[in-house]
C-alpha cells in the first residue's frame, strides 16, 4: 500500500527514556528528505493513542509511536481524505541495545516504503535488509486496520480473572463461581486455553419437601480456540475442550433422613464464544459463555438408602456466562 497523504510531517511520539531510538529514526528519515516532528509523550497507553490520533487529524502522513523499553514501534499510516488510521503495522525485537539500529532502519524503511513507494534501483537492498531483519529476529505484524478489516493481533501470554453464573438444568441449582483461565498463541489466529473456576455460592439439590443436599462445583478444563479481530479495540473468540467437574455435596438436616455427603466427577465437553473489549494494549475485558454436554454424570444419593432416591447434580447439559478481565503480555 502506498500512501500519500500531501506534505504533512511524520510524527515520532516516544518517551524521554525512548531518545536513542527516536534519535535514529528521526535522523534516518531526514535523511530521506521526509519531514518529521517530535513530540515527547508520557508514557501511559490512552494518552499515546490520542496522540496518535490527533497528530493524523492535524495532517501528519503517519504517526510513529516508540518504545524502545519493549523493543517495539508502531506505524500508523493516515488515510488522506479521513485523516484516521488506514494501516498500521507494529514491528518488534529483542529490546537490547544491539537491535536498536536494525529496528530503526526497518521502522524507517516501512515508513518510506508506504509513503514514497519503493524505487525501482534498490529493490535488491530492501529484500536483502528484510532478510537481515528477519534473521535478527524483529518480527512484523499488522496490528491496526487496513481498509477496515484488520484489528489487534493475539498476544502470546493472556491471563484473565472472570466470575459468573453455571446453570445445569439437572438436580442442582444456579452456583456462582470465580477463577481463572490461561491462554497461550499458538497461531496469529489459533490459540489454547487451560481454566480453573472456585464455587462462589453452594448450589441445592432437593430429593424432596424433606430431604436435600448442598452442593459445591469445582471446575477444571482446557481446550483449544480460534480468535478473530473485529475492530481496532474488538475480537470474538470460539473455542472448545473438554472439562472436569469435581462436585462437593453436604447434607442437610431434615424431617428424617439426610442428604449425601461427598464427592462425586462430571465429565463434559464444552463450547465456548467469546468477545472482549481492549481497554490499553495490555489490558482488555471479557465475556464468555459456555456451554456444552455432560458425558459422565454427577449423581448423589441419600445416607443410608443404597436404593434410595439419587439425582443426577450434573446432568446431561451445562451453561455458564462469565465476565472479568484480562492481562496480556507480549
Amino acid at each position: 500500500m502506498a500512501a500519500s497523504a500531501g506534505s504533512g510531517p511524520v510524527v515520532l511520539l516516544g518517551t524521554a527514556e525512548d531518545e536513542p531510538l527516536t534519535g535514529r529514526i528521526a535522523a534516518e528519515l531526514r535523511a530521506l528528505g521526509i519531514p518529521i516532528e517530535l513530540r515527547v509523550v508520557a508514557g501511559e497507553e490512552p494518552g499515546i493513542d490520542l496522540e496518535v490520533e490527533s497528530a493524523l487529524r492535524d495532517g501528519a502522513r503517519a504517526a510513529v509511536r516508540i518504545e524502545a523499553q519493549a523493543g517495539r514501534t508502531e506505524v500508523s499510516i493516515a488515510d488522506p481524505s479521513s485523516h484516521r488510521v488506514a494501516l498500521k503495522q507494529v514491528l518488534e525485537g529483542p529490546p537490547t541495545a544491539a537491535m536498536v539500529p536494525v529496528l530503526a532502519l526497518r521502522t524507517v524503511e516501512f515508513v518510506r516504503a508506504t509513503l514514497l513507494g519503493p524505487r525501482s534501483d534498490d529493490g535488491e537492498a530492501i529484500a536483502a535488509h528484510d532478510g537481515a531483519a528477519g534473521d535478527a529476529g524483529i518480527a512484523a505484524s499488522p496490528s491496526g486496520k487496513s481498509n477496515g478489516s484488520q484489528g489487534p493481533g493475539m498476544s502470546l501470554l493472556r491471563l484473565a480473572l472472570n466470575s459468573g453464573a453455571i446453570f445445569t438444568p439437572g438436580g442442582l441449582s444456579t452456583q456462582f463461581t470465580f477463577g481463572i483461565a490461561a491462554r497461550f498463541r499458538l497461531l496469529p489466529w489459533l490459540g489454547a486455553e487451560v481454566m480453573g473456576f472456585a464455587p462462589l455460592s453452594q448450589g441445592r439439590v432437593d430429593f424432596d419437601q424433606a430431604n436435600a443436599t448442598s452442593a459445591s462445583s469445582w471446575v477444571a478444563g482446557g481446550g483449544l480456540f480460534l480468535r478473530q479481530p473485529t475492530s481496532e479495540r474488538t475480537a470474538i473468540e470460539l473455542g472448545s475442550g473438554a472439562q472436569v467437574t469435581a462436585v462437593e455435596t453436604m447434607g442437610e438436616s431434615g424431617a428424617a433422613l439426610m442428604g449425601h455427603s461427598g464427592r462425586a466427577l462430571a465429565v463434559a465437553g464444552y463450547a465456548r464464544v467469546g468477545a472482549e473489549l481492549a481497554l490499553a494494549r495490555n489490558l482488555a475485558l471479557r465475556l464468555d459463555l459456555l456451554g456444552g454436554v455432560v458425558f459422565q454424570r454427577a449423581v448423589v444419593g441419600i445416607d443410608g438408602m443404597p436404593h434410595g432416591p439419587k439425582v443426577a447434580a450434573w446432568d446431561r447439559t451445562f451453561a455458564a456466562a462469565l465476565g472479568g478481565v484480562e492481562a496480556r503480555w507480549f
